[in-house]
């Protein structure tokens, strides 16, 4: 249908332009609608991988595991695929670029944890308005943090783990305001 390679399609999912799901063994398969939508526009330039700053092997670890079957019936994938993930996507490109950004000065450290902190308010508050419980936040947010510490150098499990508690701070902070303005905490 697209007249392009198996290879070349492999690269479009691996960089997030084609959704793709896996047989159990291993297969992999696209959704009719996904490949015609791509015949009607012109073709995706692949994403550059990142390699230096782990962002590439992160993404494409993320991307493998969104499509197995066990990460599709957690709550929390659902209620983000439910309402569409671009928004989410954005989400975790910024948190991958902060858990990744390295800092060589002491204020810039700490610009770069506000940041992260904001970033998980902002994450918080998109979760509740999605009514999704803080628990299954967690566990998303335990889910991507995993797969950036599996692609990262052990030598900067301190840094990223620093930066991560800062987002998870922030979004239990969006669930408390929700809670305490009568919204719902699940």
């Amino acid at each position: 249908m697209l007249d392009v390679s198996d290879t070349t399609l492999r690269q479009w999912a691996n960089a997030g332009h084609l959704r793709v799901y896996r047989t159990p063994g291993g297969h992999r398969r696209f959704l009719r609608q996904d490949v015609e939508a791509l015949t009607g526009a012109s073709r995706p330039a692949p994403e550059p991988a990142r390699e230096d700053s782990g962002e590439g092997p992160a993404l494409r670890r993320i991307r493998r595991r969104l499509t197995q079957d066990s990460v599709h019936q957690q709550p929390w994938f659902q209620a983000t695929e439910a309402e569409g993930n671009d928004r989410m996507r954005l989400f975790g490109r910024r948190l991958l670029s902060l858990l990744l950004q390295e800092s060589g000065r002491r204020r810039r450290r700490q610009e770069l944890l506000d940041e992260a902190r904001m970033l998980g308010q902002e994450y918080g508050s998109e979760m509740v308005e999605r009514d999704v419980a803080l628990t299954d936040t967690v566990e998303a947010f335990i889910f991507f943090r995993t797969m950036v510490l599996d692609s990262a150098p052990a030598s900067s499990w301190s840094r990223i783990l620093e930066t991560s508690d800062r987002v998870l701070a922030g979004v239990c902070t969006s669930y408390q305001r929700a809670a305490e303005s009568g919204g719902s905490e699940r």
